[in-house]
Parts: structure tokens; sequence; C-alpha cells
């Protein structure tokens, strides 16, 4: 189940009455506000009794608080094991709820790369801010020091070549720690690695290759006919080849090494990562760096 509905159906619906005499809940609000000041009940349900998807990790833990403990204590006689996928994307509240988690008498899994965390479960949350983001590979060293969890890393990649997963990797500082990922995807195609491609050769490129041709968002390149998806809508998806159109910062980092910000490296890694063959970076006109250009000749 998807973790909103962990939420309500495990640690809300069963207890409410707990914090809210006369409760029941009656559903989700997704985009609802409740106010920078709501207090109490307000805060954290609407006039239907539907819970603020914004501060339903709150609730959760309030709830399990006002039980006595009884949220957790029947989630634990329900489940021998709770798998959490795309662990990453968890921020604010939500890791109090993690945290209660790995308390509990439950074999806990998790599962994600922190290199991917371009979405949050609740982005206005301030809830454990210092967390957020690709930071949170620090919460889960954290938790590995005290004891409290083991971190296991696959550092192997079936999907991109070698040569794409060396330029994923060299998109983030080496002070983040990460291990150099190694690829199985030994595939030859003839047209195989990282390019930076000219704007003017893009409809050829695009012609002879048809890749998948990401960008930030719908304000870059938008004079420009192609069948565009963002780099954030694209996580999950895969590709023979993918076509980049950069934004300025990524620009520097291709032309000067200029390191990216956390968000901008993380969504970048992700739109590189879309592709088993080959990847193309489109540049206003050749530059000096590491990258061969393609051409149509």
């Amino acid at each position: 189940m998807g973790w909103f509905s962990f939420l309500m159906s495990h640690w809300v619906r069963p207890y409410l009455p707990a914090q809210f005499a006369g409760c029941r809940l009656h559903g989700l609000n997704f985009e609802g506000d409740p106010g920078r000041y709501a207090t109490g009940r307000a805060r954290f349900l609407d006039a239907e009794e539907k819970a603020y998807k914004r501060h339903l990790a709150h609730l959760a833990m309030d709830v399990d608080t006002a039980s006595a403990g009884s949220a957790m204590d029947r989630l634990s006689r329900i489940y021998d094991c709770i798998l959490i996928d795309e662990v990453q994307d968890l921020n604010g509240y939500d890791l109090e709820v993690l945290d209660a988690l790995i308390n509990a008498q439950i074999e806990l899994r998790l599962v994600g790369d922190v290199r991917q965390a371009t979405l949050f479960t609740n982005p206005q949350d301030p809830k454990n801010k210092q967390y957020k983001g690709i930071k949170i590979k620090t919460w889960f060293e954290d938790q590995e020091k005290a004891g409290r969890l083991s971190i296991d890393h696959q550092n192997q990649t079936w999907r991109s070549n070698q040569a794409i997963a060396d330029f994923a990797d060299s998109v983030f500082d080496p002070s983040w720690g990460f291990a150099k990922t190694k690829s199985a995807n030994t595939a030859v195609t003839g047209h195989d690695g990282v390019f930076q491609l000219a704007q003017v050769d893009v409809m050829a490129y695009v012609e002879q290759f048809d890749p998948l041709c990401l960008r930030s968002s719908a304000a870059t390149a938008k004079e420009i006919d192609l069948p565009f998806s963002t780099f954030g809508s694209a996580k999950g998806m895969e590709a023979e080849r993918v076509l980049i159109w950069p934004t300025g910062p990524i620009m520097d980092f291709i032309k000067r090494g200029k390191e990216l910000k956390p968000l901008s490296s993380c969504a970048l890694y992700v739109a590189i990562t879309r592709a088993r063959s080959s990847v193309a970076v489109v540049v206003p006109k050749p530059v000096e760096c590491d990258l061969p250009l393609w051409s149509p000749d």
C-alpha cells in the first residue's frame, strides 16, 4: 500500500478517538492547508473529518501516543515484516514514524537510493529539515552508528553501461562518500556512452536515435518541439537512449565542473540513469570538456 494509506489504515483510523473524542476518519484531504496557526483538531482534520495530508505523519504519532502505544502494538500483531521502498522520499514527521518502526518488534527492511531524492512525502514539513533530500543519508548513518540498523550498500547497475554509470557518479562531490558504480551492462550498440550534442544537430539526433527527451521543467527549451518529459516524471522510466536539455547550472557543471546543489544533483542523476546505452547532453555550441561531440557526420 502507499505510505499515506499505511498511516491512515494502521495508525490513525483505529485509534483516532483516543486523540479526538468522537472523531472518525473519513478520508484524506490531499491538497488542503489548515493554516499556519491552526491548533488542536483543526490542525489535523478538516470539517468533514478528513485528515490533512500535510500533517498526517504528525497525527499518526500523536494518535499512537494518545492510545498508549496501541497503534504500534496492533501493527506488530498483524505483521512480522514490513518492507518500505523508495525510503529516500520520506521527510519531516515521516522520519519519526520510521524511528518508531525501528523500535518495534517487527522486522523492517528499507530500500532506496538517496541519490534519487527528488520527491518528498511532505515538502513543506519543517520537522527534521536537516535530513531532507539527499541529507537523509546522514540520518541512516546516524542510526547505524547507534546500532539501530545496518546499511547494505548495493553499487551494481544492470541498466546503464559503465560510461553512463561513471558520468552519473561524477554528478556528486566525492565528499558524499558514494561508492563507485559497477555496471553489468556490457552490450555494444555502436552508439554507446555520453556525448555532447550541439543544438543545431538535435533534430538529426532525435530522428536517428529516438531518445527519451528530458528537461528540468516546462520552462526549459519551451521553444523546441520535442516529446519532453521532466526529470521528476522520468523517475522509474528506462530507455535505450536519453537526450538531456540542461539548465544553466548543469551547463556550468559540464563546462567547468562547478558543483551542483544537492537537489539539482539528484535530478540530473535521475535523468542520466534512465539510459541503458547512451546519453546526449544538448549544448548551445560545442564546448571543451570530457564529453565527445556527436555530429550527423
